[in-house]
């Protein structure tokens, strides 16, 4: 992924406009409202502590800024602990008795790393949740998730239809799960959590790992407290309980307007549609949510820099005052969904038209032979350079077709 990042500022001229080991430590409102001014140090340390002005700021620090210790007693355990975020490889753990709290995408991968590295390993989690492998029937998951005609198929049926058969192909995947790990069961009620990861059920049906299904209530010296009664001595932990928001260079007054909640988990900013707060002309947020995929996050900034540069016109007053209250109830929402913004499809969709690229002519031309890779295929960044602003259509169909080469499309 760095190598990729790395090559396409190369390939774009870009570095010249980046300032790396650079901290940005304020964001306030320019006197009179016209624009920013915005106060950086070097990762060294070294400030002017004299701010600079710019017009307009984007924000696109990501959704994961703070690990998160949400486990009652962690400093007064004798042993190791680490957070997920600073885990790296197994060899200091191997023969010591370790026990990762959270079983979520890093709890799930980090358990089965240690389990092959030779550690004891006992993972908690208190929600079951389907664990599903990267490649799905030879196809990248993401490749086999989410396509505009499951999409269409799904439109007219209830989020507890969808549910239901959310389920029943995850079921369907996987096959028969070992005692220990329970999948959500749609009877009680309890929605379609996954987890993305290769090894972490092969290493449970090999009988290289305990799972509990159940809370760690707290620690105490070298125990763990599970909610069902359990105690367990450990010699290490590792805190997989997620990640908060934290925007600490925003003031006080902007962290109130974009109702900043720094223990919402779910859904920390309410921004119309994830991008803008219409009494903030001249900031924009990009990526700041649950499930960041890159189509929907390339086109955020897409926008963000069409309305800055004028080339766009920003979401009128009614637009953004509704899109705000979707995003409180979303807040609201109980019992909480995984992903805020699960509908991945719908929101690249709606992005793409306020950016002026969705390729609406493509899917409408039956004699253009994109049109079924389009909508029936896999949806795919490339979707969105085909027409309007800064297109590349050669480019486009070329990866849209080497992708159907490599993975065709089953209807």
């Amino acid at each position: 992924m760095q190598q990729y990042l790395e090559h396409y500022a190369q390939h774009h001229g870009l570095q010249k406009h980046l300032r790396t080991q650079t901290k940005v430590t304020s964001v306030e409102r320019a006197q009179l409202g016209q624009g920013w001014n915005v106060v950086s140090e070097s990762m060294s340390g070294e400030s002017t502590g004299q701010p600079e002005h710019f017009d307009y700021v984007i924000v696109s620090t990501g959704i994961f800024s703070k690990p998160h210790h949400a486990v009652p007693g962690l400093h007064t355990f004798k042993g190791d602990w680490i957070h997920a975020a600073d885990y790296r490889e197994p060899s200091q753990w191997s023969g010591k008795r370790v026990l990762v709290i959270g079983a979520a995408f890093s709890g799930a991968d980090i358990a089965a790393d240690l389990a092959v590295g030779g550690a004891s390993v006992t993972i908690a989690t208190r929600r079951p949740h389907w664990y599903l492998p990267r490649y799905i029937n030879g196809r990248p998951a993401d490749l086999a998730f989410y396509s505009r005609a499951a999409r269409d198929k799904s439109q007219d049926s209830s989020e507890e239809d969808k549910n239901s058969k959310r389920h029943k192909f995850f079921a369907s995947i996987l096959g028969e799960l070992p005692e220990s790990i329970r999948p959500p069961d749609p009877k009680q009620g309890e929605l379609p959590f996954v987890a993305i990861t290769d090894d972490f059920l092969d290493t449970v049906r090999a009988g290289r790992m305990k799972v509990h299904c159940c809370d760690v209530r707290c620690l105490e010296g070298e125990f763990a407290i599970f909610s069902n009664g359990h105690k367990e001595a450990f010699d290490a932990v590792v805190v997989a309980t997620g990640y908060r928001l934290d925007l600490p260079f925003l003031s006080p007054e902007l962290l109130e307007a974009v109702e900043y909640d720094a223990e919402d988990l779910l859904q920390p900013v309410i921004l119309h549609e994830c991008v803008w707060r219409p009494e903030l002309p001249g900031l924009g947020f990009v990526g700041l949510y649950r499930g960041p995929y890159f189509a929907a996050i390339e086109l955020q900034a897409r926008w963000a820099c069409g309305v800055f540069s004028g080339r766009l016109s920003p979401p009128c007053a009614a637009e953004a005052i509704a899109g705000l209250e979707t995003e409180r109830a979303l807040r609201r929402q109980h019992p909480r969904p995984q992903f805020p913004h699960g509908d991945y499809v719908g929101m690249t969709e709606m992005l793409a038209r306020h950016v002026g690229v969705h390729p609406d002519e493509v899917l409408a031309n039956e004699s253009d032979p994109l049109r079924q890779l389009l909508y029936d295929g896999p949806l795919l960044p490339f979707h969105y350079r085909l027409v309007g602003f800064a297109a590349s259509p050669a480019l486009a169909r070329s990866a849209i077709l080497e992708c159907a080469e490599r993975y065709p499309i089953t209807v």
